[in-house]
């Protein structure tokens, strides 16, 4: 993700580009940031989860050959079945994951081809490690829920937090018009 990221960026000559990311893609901006310090301005990191990917005994066992083949239908299954449950531990107000909200996130996991690139990223058994020196000065915002299990501090110099009351791990989905306008005024600040 991070290269595809990156190739976008460099064939679209894009300037003062600002990297948001949600929970783990947190850490694809953060490295894309990394790596292309120039074009990129700021991140916005909304309840990042950083820290390496899926711990080493998940990745060793999701890169067994039996695993390998079966994973994916299984994650596929875990979609269609156990969705509702995540979202539900996700929300501050679990009463708010309605069915449509499900069906929201549950139609792009079974796209073709995602639960297989969501295994990937699991299975990977090279560990994301940001290289929070190249990223410098980079302004980030990071916004978070008081009720999120998930989130993690992000070791960055010019980082500003928002915590917003009640909210769990998905601000952009629990308070989206707040959301939208703290959004807004840091990239405003930018310049």
């Amino acid at each position: 993700a991070v290269s595809k990221t990156i190739e976008a960026i460099d064939v679209l000559k894009a300037n003062g580009v600002v990297m948001v990311g949600h929970s783990a893609g947190a850490e694809i901006a953060v490295h894309v940031a990394a790596r292309l310090p120039s074009p990129v301005r700021g991140l916005v990191l909304a309840a990042p989860v950083l820290g390496g990917g899926p711990p080493g005994f998940v990745r060793a066992l999701t890169a067994a050959p039996l695993i390998r083949r079966v994973g994916p239908p299984i994650l596929r299954l875990g979609v269609r079945v156990g969705l509702p449950i995540a979202l539900k531990q996700a929300w501050a107000d679990p009463s708010r994951v309605t069915r449509e909200v499900i069906d929201g996130f549950r139609a792009p996991l079974l796209k073709p081809g995602a639960t297989e690139a969501l295994w990937s990223m699991t299975a990977s058994t090279n560990p994301m490690t940001p290289d929070w020196v190249a990223l410098g000065s980079t302004p980030a915002l990071v916004i978070k829920g008081d009720r999120d299990k998930w989130v993690t501090a992000v070791p960055l110099p010019q980082v500003e937090t928002i915590t917003y009351d009640r909210c769990g791990h998905l601000p952009h989905e629990e308070c989206a018009q707040r959301f939208v306008n703290d959004v807004l005024a840091f990239v405003g600040r930018l310049g």
